[in-house]
């Protein structure tokens, strides 16, 4: 009696495992997320295996526009606001006001210096309105179309790796007849001068370190406290203009050599002698990364920027910005957290030049001691209150240690400068040996 009873039994399983079953469903359907934005640029040549990046710099390199560039490349009214992409090693602008001519806004030297613009270049007589829609800033520098009447400015500007603010108008009269303009150029750090210059002195924010701007321009000559030059076009012509200002400090003598360059070059030479450099760098330093989701791989590309915005490189002698580190986000909190430090380095370590990561393990290590960064140098905090720091205060409210923390910068900024800053456009092979120590393909 019992065999009939297991083969009933074995028979109702079978059926019951045959039995369509409706499928799994969400209470509501989400679906795949749908990216916008433009289209994903190309690379200029087919994959090459080993070093993809330096292939890319290769075949754009005798140019001025760039894969990189053209990939994270903004147009028109950035939902995001007019923040500036282009930055140096501790100059960047903490607002930017893209209404006036130059570097309007809050300038910051690793911090918001005291409020004020880098400089600004007035063009009279006129009001001229930049025409938004034709806005592009990438990652390397900025360009906008400024219009009053029959005349149109075109501005491109950037900064430079060692801190140099360069602008250049370009002046077109579309008009029938001639027109005359007067440029005026003016800076609250370097005010007084002769010639065509004129320089100045200011402390960084918590007098950390001393500045030394300088400010000039081509055919400019100083002016009641200001650069002035005097243009004229003829109808359909048009005129270059080129202002530069260096944030110049001892402890980066590149910063002084930098701006004495860019000052003396045309502005199309200091142009395209930038965005090379600028993106250089990534051939020099960043993997090659492809996925099949376009915005998947935008977003990695931009992270790697985001990296590079918020790192600081400031040689600070003494125990204060000393070492190459990154930050939390330099637009708003603006300093390092012991916490998070791992986490940059795990991102920083597949750069080619391994002290991007090693700067951030010394920073973490010698200023915050396992503690918290207060505003290097700070005061550390001890006792069982010495844990890392996540709240969103505003970077610095110790005071500055004493004339101890003033001691030379150590060697190794001197060897770092020597090596990976000199090196322009190194070999494939010695590419290829750096890569295999520190996990860039």
């Amino acid at each position: 009696m019992r065999r009939p009873q297991i083969l009933l039994a074995a028979l109702v399983l079978a059926v019951c495992c045959v039995v369509p079953s409706t499928p799994a469903a969400a209470a509501q359907t989400i679906g795949f997320p749908s990216f916008g934005g433009p289209a994903i640029p190309a690379p200029p040549v087919a994959h090459t295996p080993g070093d993809m990046m330096r292939a890319i710099y290769d075949a754009e390199s005798s140019g001025t526009d760039f894969w990189m560039d053209r990939l994270l490349a903004r147009s028109g009214n950035d939902p995001a606001g007019p923040w500036l992409m282009s930055r140096g090693r501790a100059l960047f602008m903490k607002e930017h006001d893209p209404a006036r001519f130059g570097f309007g806004g809050k300038v910051a030297y690793w911090e918001n210096i005291n409020g004020n613009s880098a400089y600004t270049v007035a063009v009279t007589p006129g009001t001229f309105a930049e025409q938004v829609a034709q806005r592009r800033q990438t990652p390397s520098h900025w360009k906008s179309v400024h219009t009053s009447g029959s005349v149109t400015v075109d501005q491109t500007k950037f900064i430079t790796d060692n801190n140099v603010a360069v602008t250049n108008l370009s002046i077109k009269n579309n008009g029938s007849s001639s027109t005359t303009l007067q440029l005026r150029a003016t800076s609250p750090y370097a005010t007084s001068g002769s010639g065509s210059e004129l320089t100045g002195q200011v402390n960084a924010y918590n007098n950390l370190t001393t500045l030394r701007p300088r400010l000039t321009g081509d055919g400019f000559a100083v002016s009641g406290g200001g650069l002035n030059r005097s243009v004229t076009v003829a109808a359909g012509a048009t005129v270059t203009a080129k202002v530069v200002m260096g944030f110049v400090t001892d402890e980066i003598p590149e910063s002084r050599t930098e701006y004495d360059a860019y000052a003396g070059y045309s502005a199309s030479t200091a142009f395209a002698t930038h965005v090379r450099a600028y993106n250089r760098w990534w051939a020099q330093n960043v993997p090659y990364i492809d996925v099949p989701e376009p915005a998947i791989k935008k977003n990695i590309y931009y992270r790697w920027w985001l990296m590079r915005f918020n790192h600081l490189d400031a040689d600070i002698p003494g125990q204060t910005f000393q070492f190459p580190t990154s930050t939390e986000g330099v637009l708003g909190y603006n300093n390092a957290i012991a916490l998070t430090q791992p986490m940059h380095i795990d991102d920083l370590k597949y750069l080619r030049d391994p002290s991007y990561a090693y700067g951030d393990w010394l920073s973490v290590g010698q200023t915050s001691k396992g503690g918290r960064f207060l505003d290097n140098p700070g005061i550390r905090r001890t006792g069982p209150t010495a844990t890392p720091s996540t709240s969103p205060r505003r970077p610095g409210r110790a005071t500055r240690s004493t004339a101890a923390s003033r001691a030379s910068p150590p060697t190794w900024h001197a060897t770092r400068r020597a090596t990976s800053r000199a090196s322009s456009h190194t070999t494939t092979a010695t590419t290829t040996s750096s890569s295999s120590t520190t996990g860039a393909p």
